[in-house]
């Protein structure tokens, strides 16, 4: 929010399109502090001027529009803003279109085949059968792309910070045959909240809903979904083997997340994310690894993707009012130090596409409620209602009420600028 970039891509609603270079960039604050600092896989910005010409969206919707960025032809890719490693700009749709990995594939005697595509009904999302061997898979290709960084970087002194992102499980949902088999001939039985919604649900969430929300139609794409992750869990299993090969793995912090989670029919057949605020959307996986830790320990407390900054910051030594900006340090909370921690948690959206639509989600204790300008609130009850099934908006006002002073306390501390129409809209 405070960045900025509302979306990740040339449309409607991005104030800013490309990430521009500051001194509080994660890369330059660890350079700062004479770190080493890599980065191969998607990267999401960094387009680039030619790239967005020659778009068929943006010159068919947007070609009337004289984006500043390239107009001066900037493009913010890891290269140009601190990191060592690789650029691969812009979304990448799954990652198979760059040149480098294509020459990956040519010097290895490797030839990418994807075949069984299936598309259509899925809100524009496809899924696919590689069935070139996982040696000619992106995921495999960046594992190898990382290990090389790392050797390099290993042969100096100085301490190292590598990211690795992968572009799956992300749609496309292409998967190798060997993981696909896990889960070709398997049923799925409809998820707890595919059926069973109260009346009162938000009409945006339709934005997203599939042409035929037919169960069966979702067990192929959840068949490749599945089969993705599983292909992924693989690969990090390789880079974590390499770890302990070389002796980094336990003096290495490790952290894995996600950007958001996955739909696959909920909701009677909600496809991708945003527009709506479920749990499978935004309660994401993260795992940290500290050095030298020993045992597995659940922390129960509310955290957020902006801590993982800070997280990262804080381990590099770097001092406090330098780490800690829209986030904190979760190093407390894995040191079990007694620290006073947030009592909540909040989730932004503001659209996707050409959508232009502001919301809040915020989690405290059993409750959640969503603020939808325009649309009509949510409020749920996740310790008797799971599957977030029943709005409870009119029927529980005392803790709508609650929710929503909760909310616009947390807009006031964190200087949310939507803190005015919010305020007018639901607390005058």
């Amino acid at each position: 929010m405070h960045h900025g970039m509302l979306t990740n891509s040339y449309n409607y609603g991005n104030m800013v399109q490309e990430l521009p270079d500051s001194p509080e960039l994660l890369s330059r604050r660890l350079l700062q502090a004479g770190y080493q600092v890599g980065y191969t896989g998607k990267w999401h910005l960094g387009t680039g001027a030619d790239a967005v010409r020659k778009d068929d969206y943006v010159q068919q919707y947007m070609g009337q529009i004289h984006f500043a960025e390239l107009a001066m032809n900037a493009a913010s890719t890891p290269t140009s803003l601190g990191y060592q490693g690789d650029d691969f700009p812009g979304h990448g749709f799954g990652g198979y279109i760059y040149p480098e990995y294509k020459e990956y594939l040519k010097n290895n005697q490797l030839e990418l085949k994807i075949e069984n595509i299936l598309s259509g009904n899925y809100t524009s999302h496809q899924a696919g059968e590689i069935t070139s061997g996982v040696k000619s898979t992106i995921e495999y290709y960046l594992v190898e792309r990382t290990k090389k960084w790392l050797d390099q970087f290993s042969e100096k002194e100085e301490p190292w910070y590598f990211q690795l992102n992968f572009w799956g499980p992300h749609e496309p949902y292409y998967a190798p045959s060997e993981y696909l088999d896990l889960y070709r001939d398997k049923t799925f039985t409809p998820w707890e909240n595919y059926d069973g919604d109260s009346e009162n649900k938000p009409k945006i969430h339709d934005v997203k809903r599939a042409k035929d929300p037919t169960w069966e139609n979702f067990i192929p794409y959840i068949q490749h979904y599945y089969a993705n992750i599983s292909h992924i869990d693989h690969q990090i299993g390789r880079l974590i083997e390499y770890l302990k090969e070389k002796n980094l793995y336990d003096n290495t912090l490790i952290i894995f997340s996600s950007d958001h989670g996955e739909s696959l029919g909920i909701h009677g057949g909600l496809c991708d994310k945003a527009i709506f605020m479920y749990q499978e959307i935004t309660s994401i996986p993260l795992f940290i690894k500290a050095p030298a830790q020993k045992s597995v320990v659940h922390i129960p407390e509310f955290v957020q993707t902006c801590d993982i900054y800070s997280t990262i910051l804080t381990a590099a030594g770097i001092k406090k009012d330098m780490a800690e900006r829209d986030g904190r340090s979760l190093l407390p909370l894995i040191q079990k130090e007694a620290v006073l921690w947030r009592d909540c948690v909040v989730t932004e959206c503001s659209g996707i596409g050409a959508i232009l639509f502001s919301q809040r989600g915020i989690r405290w204790k059993n409750w959640k409620y969503v603020f939808n300008a325009g649309d009509i609130d949510e409020l749920y009850d996740l310790r008797d209602d799971h599957g977030e099934l029943i709005n409870l908006i009119e029927e529980q006002p005392a803790v709508r009420e609650l929710m929503q002073k909760k909310l616009e306390q947390w807009m006031i501390e964190n200087n949310d600028n939507l803190i005015f129409e919010y305020q007018y809209l639901r607390r005058r």
